[in-house]
């Protein structure tokens, strides 16, 4: 398996002197191609067209079936002269060649100059060809699917202007002219074309260059930003530049819509200071580099506080300051950060040991962060000394993470592919395991979990996503996707559950690629059209449904002839004062008082037409975390915490009496107050008091009920992992929709089929819900505080119909209407009033102890050398709920940051342009997959050099910073994190010079010289097994591999040394050699497994059997396995008081209580291993049944 492209044709004479006489010219474009790839499921020939006086390359990227590993393309010199694309069709052994373009390399030379893109036309009418014998369907039921061939094609111009036609049907070209100051040598992108099938689809948008001189020398660069849309008929991507833009006015880089600059951008070279100004050359940011050309000072025009940053003498950063807010860095002689002294005086410091760095915080606790030799973290310690580990190891075919908790086997297991791909999440402790499964171009194809199976498909040409389809048992949830281009313009959600409604949304593009309308229809009811509006210069949104939208400085006004919500914002861009009036009376105010540190410290409310000022005053610990609440100065709930940042004790409104919170070792709750608290081995919430929670093995909540008030809660999901359903023992039946392409965790609609009422809930440009609309008619109005949370609901006759006051970490003490229903809750979560849990994205938040039901494992990939800081795997924003977390430490060190808190919303002008992050609920992995960003028009994996270079240079040319970010993350700032997937690693299992493959099923091993002797005697044992690929477990905690071997076994016993029992290598390898005589067939048959255990990985090779007698039989174990557990499990939920899996009789139970079973009964599958063997042994794919109920199923 492998890949092969080049950017040339081979020893033709034509293609020869036509090569060599744009060599010089191409060479940076070919240099681009010759990308190294690692062996990859599809096999790729490409190479260039004859070069035509435009263009150097073309490539045209067919993604087809993997070809036998016999076959190859043609030599090079049989097809010196062939133009096209080289597609191996499996098997034949042999290219089909697409034609490209009929004229010659001599007609194209002497076309016309003004011709961008030549041959265009006829490359992307190539016929699309189907490979004659398809993939191998790995499907295995249902409708899963990637036979499917997608067609890229990338030009690339002697200029280095390259073109993208996506399989999708959009079109995006990169054009370029000579830098002004670089001259040819480097010329700049100045202009993007991208064009859809739509109405007036097409958006240019380019940068003009300019320069300031003085006494022959270039005082001032500037560049402008300008973005048209809608060109006249007629003018297309191949047209001459001077039909695709005005003449150039003098050299800056300004962005214009409709003939409008958007923003202009001048360095000058003498004072070292680049502007940044707006469409009308109106002041807006300075910012000021040093000798060295570092940033020091970023300076709005307007009453923003600007940022200052110092530098030490090694170059380092060692100050940052922004107004009142500010931290400084001290460095050691080896570049290291040895401290951190904030704003309020307090510090963090670091200290190096040999392997190790020892964080210490202000109030003395202290975490040690251990490091592996590659400087990858392998351990953290806690402040109460408990010791958490980390590795990476090397399976075959995969790497595996693996988390140890302080004590217990309750290791957390995460598989990832070669490409970073990540492969499954097993949680040993219960059994808990997700699989996922990917199609042929690293597209997201299955997900299997418990009893659910997701199916994602794709369209057969353009690879989008075309379905999502979740199946568990009964229930059904499909979403289908219709699109153009990258675009989304129709999302239908059905489900088969008796009782649910079907929804549909149709959305309406503009040629800048924003959603100008959309149209909902839930339940066969069309509800109103909602318009949308933006800015065409900045961006900004100007109307959406029924309500506009007033900027005047960085100040928001949301309003409609009965509403008015005002946000004003201080000097940081923080929201420091909301206003909402309707018919003109003031219903709602709050002001926000900030500390040095970004952290609130005091608000002060109004919630009604005539109430009182309210306020509300906080104190912190001197490590940040919330201390104490007072209301009108008078303390009311105080807060401690343990070493490792769990809430302690607390004092909950005017009573004295303190409430302990107890923990163990590994974090996990056991009690608060009386409460007892039960946790499952894998850190899930189990029992709280009389009420039990289920988890499936996504981390999904899908039950909750009560064994003493006899209520219950149960919830679906959609295949994406976002709550669709709620339904209650008592009746109550709710369905949540998500019609919102740009944030999908949003709940835009909701339908209660209590009332057959549909409510549409509007969010403001922070996010946070304003006002809900029902689909009789019924307007709401709701007043949130600076991290949305609802406090109060008006009617649309300004009547106040419910208010609610919280706790500083979310719970509800009061609740004037309890019977009108608001599904938001805590900072903007869904509330759930019973359970008293706010769903988070895919977690869930507990109000009552103000932490997460479930540990957060993705931290542990945000730790790194460069990124230490305090954590706690069930913590709830550092135990600091009242603030967020990018108002508290962010010093805005890049222009994109600058330009959102002016206001400016470039990414809806410039199609491509980076969002910002302002998903307060995580998402799910698979929806992150499979959400459509613009930015990432081309998802397909990148094979080809010239790949790589299209993704670079779309990037860099929406890119406004000069030069980046100034900091790494754990200096300060609100950097990205980088999110590594490796740790510290132990050794392989063979050694140094060993290389292990499988070809086909079968292993093949060779060794160099580096090899020890235990390597080549392990290397020579697996040597032509076979390998039993999709039957690998995890027994015991170990990784455990199948091989058969056929043939005697004397030769490699002889070679190990030992015919039976077990022994260690010096390389501390653990081999057992078992062996046993079976009868079969009437004849004596022996058979001998050869056992190799080396740390969590056993290779298990087996001699005397056939390939499909040892699967048999490893699927047989894995089905008692899974059996047993699941005897064990439902003995334990018995005895812990909990509903069992079925409705026992009381003579079931005591009989399951006392033997461990029950007669008559047998534990079945409910997923077939036949079509997915991964879940043999999986405790939660078994479910409990008669024989005479099998039959009736």
């Amino acid at each position: 398996m492998g890949l092969s492209s080049s950017s040339s044709s081979s020893s033709s004479s034509s293609s020869s002197s036509s090569s060599s006489s744009s060599s010089s010219s191409s060479s940076s474009a070919r240099a681009a191609t010759h990308h190294k790839v690692r062996s990859f499921p599809l096999l790729l020939c490409a190479y260039a067209l004859a070069p035509t006086s435009q263009f150097s390359s073309i490539f045209q990227l067919h993604l087809v079936p993997e070809a036998s590993s016999r076959a190859g393309c043609v030599p090079a010199a049989s097809r010196s002269t062939v133009r096209g694309v080289c597609m191996m069709e499996r098997g034949e052994g042999q290219c089909k060649v697409s034609p490209a373009c009929s004229s010659s390399s001599s007609s194209s030379s002497s076309s016309s100059s003004s011709a961008r893109f030549p041959c265009l036309s006829n490359t992307t009418r190539t016929k699309h060809e189907t490979p004659t014998d398809h993939w191998a369907d790995r499907r295995r039921g249902g409708d899963i699917s990637d036979e499917y061939q997608v067609r890229n094609s990338y030009f690339i111009g002697l200029d280095g202007a390259l073109r993208l036609v996506l399989a999708n049907g959009m079109e995006v070209s990169l054009h370029t002219e000579p830098h002004l100051l670089a001259g040819t040598v480097n010329p700049t992108v100045s202009k993007r074309n991208v064009t859809l099938a739509i109405d007036n689809g097409l958006n240019l948008v380019e940068w003009r260059q300019r320069k300031e001189q003085a006494r022959g020398q270039v005082t001032v660069y500037g560049r402008r930003l300008r973005a048209r849309r809608g060109l006249l008929h007629g003018m297309s991507l191949g047209g001459s530049q001077e039909q695709l833009s005005e003449p150039p006015q003098d050299g800056f880089k300004p962005c214009q819509v409709h003939n409008r600059n958007l923003l202009s951008l001048d360095f000058d070279r003498i004072t070292r200071t680049e502007k940044v100004y707006d469409d009308h050359r109106k002041f807006t940011l300075r910012i000021h580099y040093d000798q060295a050309g570092r940033p020091t000072l970023w300076a709005p025009s307007s009453r923003l506080n600007g940022v200052n940053v110092t530098y030490s003498a090694a170059g380092h950063v060692a100050g940052i300051q922004r107004g009142t807010m500010s931290v400084r860095m001290e460095y050691d002689q080896n570049g290291r950060i040895t401290s951190q002294i904030f704003a309020d005086g307090k510090s963090w410091s670091y200290t190096y040991l040999e392997k190790s760095m020892v964080l210490l915080l202000y109030s003395q606790r202290q975490y040690i962060f251990e490091f592996d030799k590659n400087d990858r973290l392998s351990s953290v310690t806690m402040p109460n000394v408990a010791r958490q580990t980390l590795e990476t190891s090397r399976s075959i075919g995969y790497y595996r993470n693996t988390y140890r908790p302080p004590e217990g086997n309750a290791s957390v297991l995460q598989d990832y592919s070669e490409n970073g791909q990540l492969l499954q999440t097993t949680y040993l402790g219960t059994g808990r395991r997700v699989i996922y499964k990917y199609g042929k171009l690293s597209k997201l194809l299955e997900i299997l979990y418990d009893t659910t199976r997701i199916g994602f498909s794709y369209d057969e040409v353009t690879g989008m996503l075309k379905t999502v389809n979740l199946q568990s048992e009964g229930f059904t949830c499909t979403i289908r996707y219709r699109q153009i281009g990258p675009l989304i313009d129709r999302q239908i959600f059905r489900f088969s559950e008796e009782g649910m409604v079907n929804a549909r949304f149709d959305y309406v593009y503009d040629n800048s690629f924003r959603v100008t309308s959309m149209q909902a229809v839930i339940n066969e009811t069309p509800l109103p059209i909602d318009l949308y509006r933006y800015d065409d210069v900045s961006g900004k949104t100007e109307q959406f449904g029924k309500f506009g939208v007033i900027y005047y400085d960085i100040n928001q006004i949301i309003t409609t002839a009965v509403m008015t919500h005002t946000k004003h914002f201080d000097a940081y861009g923080r929201v420091k004062e909301v206003q909402y009036e309707i018919f003109r009376s003031l219903m709602y105010w709050m002001m926000v008082q900030y500390d040095n540190m970004g952290r609130v410290v005091a608000k002060e409310l109004k919630v009604g037409p005539y109430a009182n000022t309210t306020r509300y005053t906080y104190e912190y610990d001197a490590d940040g975390q919330l201390q104490v609440v007072s209301i009108n100065d008078k303390p009311l709930w105080r807060y401690s915490y343990d070493l490792n940042g769990n809430l302690h004790l607390l004092s909950p409104g005017n009573s004295a009496r303190l409430t302990p919170l107890r923990y163990d070792i590994r974090d996990r709750i056991t009690r608060l107050g009386d409460v007892q608290y039960r946790v499952d081995e894998d850190g899930f919430l189990k029992q709280r008091g009389n009420e039990y929670f289920e988890y499936n093995s996504a981390g999904l909540l899908i039950k909750v009920y009560n064994r003493v008030s006899g209520w219950s809660i149960k919830y679906r999901y959609d295949g994406v992992g976002r709550r669709v359903s709620s339904r209650s023992s008592a009746g109550h039946h709710l369905q949540f929709f998500y019609a919102d392409l740009s944030s999908p965790t949003r709940v835009t609609h909701m339908y209660n089929h209590s009332s057959s009422e549909i409510t549409s809930l509007y969010y403001d440009l922070q996010g946070h819900l304003f006002a809900m609309e029902l689909s009789s008619g019924d307007e709401f109005y709701v007043a949130c505080d600076n991290i949305g949370t609802p406090l109060a609901v008006f009617s649309g006759s300004g009547l106040m119909i419910k208010q609610i006051l919280h706790t500083a970490f979310g719970e509800v003490y009061l609740d004037s209407n309890p019977s009108f229903q608001l599904i938001i809750g805590y900072q903007g979560g869904l509330y759930e009033p019973l359970s008293k849990l706010v769903h988070m994205g895919r977690r869930d938040y507990d109000v009552l102890a103000g932490r997460w039901t479930t540990p957060n494992h993705e931290i542990w990939k945000r730790l790194n050398s460069n990124h230490i800081v305090p954590f706690n795997l069930y913590m709830f924003k550092n135990n600091n709920p009242l603030s967020n977390n990018e108002e508290i430490k962010c010093y805005m060190t890049d222009v994109n940051s600058w330009l959102v808190t002016f206001g400016f919303q470039l990414y809806n002008v410039i199609p491509g342009y980076r969002k910002p992050n302002t998903e307060a609920m995580e998402p799910s992995y698979e929806l992150v997959r499979t959400q459509i960003k613009t930015q990432e028009w081309d998802s397909t994996k990148s094979l080809l050099g010239v790949q790589c270079e299209v993704q670079r240079q779309l990037k860099a040319f929406v890119k406004l910073e000069r030069f980046g970010q100034i900091y790494r993350s754990k200096s300060a700032g609100c950097a990205q994190t980088e999110s590594k997937k490796v740790f510290g690693s132990g050794g392989s299992i063979f050694g140094k010079g060993v290389k292990f493959a499988i070809r086909e099923g079968r292993v093949s091993t060779d060794i160099i010289s580096l090899a020890n002797e235990d390597g080549r005697r392990m290397a020579a044992v697996l040597n032509d097994a076979f390998y039993l690929e999709d039957l690998h477990f995890t027994v015991a905690g170990t990784d455990t591999h199948y091989f058969v071997k056929l043939g005697s076994v004397e030769g490699d016993l002889a070679l190990i040394g030992m015919t039976v029992g077990r022994r260690t290598l010096e390389t501390g390898v653990n081999v057992t050699v078992s062996q046993v005589n079976t009868v079969l067939n009437g004849r004596t048959r022996r058979i001998t497994d050869i056992q190799l255990q080396y740390g969590a990985l056993c290779l298990n090779t087996r001699y005397g059997s056939s390939v499909d007698e040892e699967k048999a039989r490893v699927l047989e174990l894995a089905r008692q396995r899974a059996v047993a557990q699941a005897w064990a499990r439902e003995r334990q939920r018995l005895r812990d008081g909990e509903e069992g899996s079925r409705t026992w009789t009381e003579g079931e139970k005591q009989q399951l209580l006392g033997s461990g079973k029950v007669q008559g009964y047998d534990g079945y599958y409910v997923v077939s291993v036949d079509q997915y063997p991964e879940l043999a042994d999986s405790v939660n794919n078994i479910h409990f049944m008669r024989q005479s109920e099998m039959g009736r199923r």
